[in-house]
């Protein structure tokens, strides 16, 4: 089931409900969170082998595209950027 297809929004009695919430907070997703969090390593090496990483820390991670990091940072920062993550150019 796709994320978007529990419902979430006020019922007719005026509640708010969201039940893709309240499947995660009862721990009923627990795997499949699991089963998503074991590709990190593997989304990681493909950010760094790319140059998108700017800046992870902690499992999170910022990751821009290499034209929108130049056009808001310039040619020496994404420079510096490509060499840190020593990108095959």
């Amino acid at each position: 089931m796709n994320a978007n297809d529990y419902f979430r929004g006020v019922s007719n009695d005026g509640i708010e409900t969201d039940e893709l919430a309240e499947l995660i907070a009862d721990g009923k997703l627990d795997m499949r969170l699991e089963e998503m969090d074991s590709h990190w390593d593997e989304v990681m090496r493909l950010a760094e082998r790319y140059g998108f990483i700017s800046q992870a820390y902690g499992g999170a991670a910022i990751v821009t595209t290499n034209h929108a990091y130049l056009e808001a940072n310039g040619p020496k920062r994404l420079a510096r950027r490509l060499r840190m993550n020593d990108v095959e150019l």
